[in-house]
């Protein structure tokens, strides 16, 4: 690899560190570290600091550096067909994912292809990132940042409480229609096996979920959900709290009479930022005929 020269664009505010790590993703950290500080990494022609934040139209230039080229990851023809059916918006800045029930946001483990891989591939963008997260078995609205600044602006929003999330869910029994708000602490734990999993602690993060009934059967309750903090299994788990847990859930569920659910019924139909951007994902054929077949049996 060659002298390389780069003028800062879309990665104006970021650390210096941070955007090597991101331009040269496959080079250790440590080596990235050390050229920086040995001076080898120049920006205006000058030495820089780590902790440098970088400002648009900066001129960097990086010293001749191997890169190890990274196997590249099979992706089936099948899986980009429906992550680009499923596309709900798409701009300069921001891709929204309707994303299915079964498709983890990321790789790791066993899962060697996430949604994230599928996006990049798609668009031939590696400066594409997920802007947030949901359950692999969760269907429903994925924001994905193009840009940095973009990036910035959404945590950012998530920080000020400016994002507001939407869920649809079917859960066992009947929702008592005056159970409107679970505020219970949450903290996550780790079974014997390595297995992540989250229980209501006093010690936890405060954790608040709003809970609507919209619609009802003998022994199920479609709800309308909207979670005031996002931790982790939050819905799942306080929805169980109060007996009522997410049908299709494999981690938080107990034994029901109800025909087994062809997947996890909890679906993030809506998301918005601030008052001018709303995302709507609309639900998938198995959700919708699991509801029918309920009403049928009852």
């Amino acid at each position: 690899m060659a002298v390389r020269y780069i003028v800062v664009k879309d990665h104006a505010g970021q650390r210096l560190d941070n955007f090597l790590m991101r331009e040269l993703r496959p080079v250790p950290k440590s080596r990235i570290m050390q050229m920086i500080r040995r001076g080898e990494v120049r920006v205006n022609a000058k030495r820089a600091r780590v902790s440098l934040r970088l400002e648009e139209g900066d001129r960097l230039r990086i010293p001749p550096v191997t890169i190890e080229e990274k196997p590249e990851k099979t992706i089936p023809s099948w899986l980009s067909n429906l992550v680009q059916s499923s596309i709900l918006h798409e701009d300069e800045r921001l891709i929204v994912i309707n994303k299915p029930s079964g498709i983890a946001v990321h790789a790791g483990g066993s899962v060697k292809v996430g949604l994230i891989d599928v996006v990049r591939s798609l668009y031939d963008d590696e400066r594409i990132d997920l802007a947030h997260r949901i359950d692999r078995d969760t269907s429903g609205c994925v924001l994905l940042a193009r840009t940095r600044v973009a990036m910035l602006e959404i945590h950012h929003a998530f920080q000020q409480r400016q994002i507001q999330k939407n869920y649809d869910a079917i859960v066992n029994g009947v929702w008592p229609s005056e159970l409107s708000i679970i505020d219970q602490p949450l903290t996550r734990y780790l079974l014997p096996n390595g297995e992540r999993r989250v229980k209501i602690d006093r010690a936890g993060q405060p954790s608040t979920t709003e809970f609507v009934l919209s619609d009802l059967r003998a022994n199920a309750s479609w709800m309308h959900i909207k979670p005031l903090t996002g931790r982790t299994h939050q819905i799942r788990v306080h929805a169980a709290s109060a007996g009522h847990f997410v049908l299709g859930d494999s981690k938080y569920s107990q034994p029901t009479p109800l025909p087994r659910a062809p997947r996890l019924m909890l679906h993030a139909s809506k998301i918005s930022i601030g008052t001018k951007l709303t995302f709507s994902a609309p639900l998938d054929k198995p959700f919708r005929e699991y509801w029918e077949r309920l009403s049928l049996e009852d």
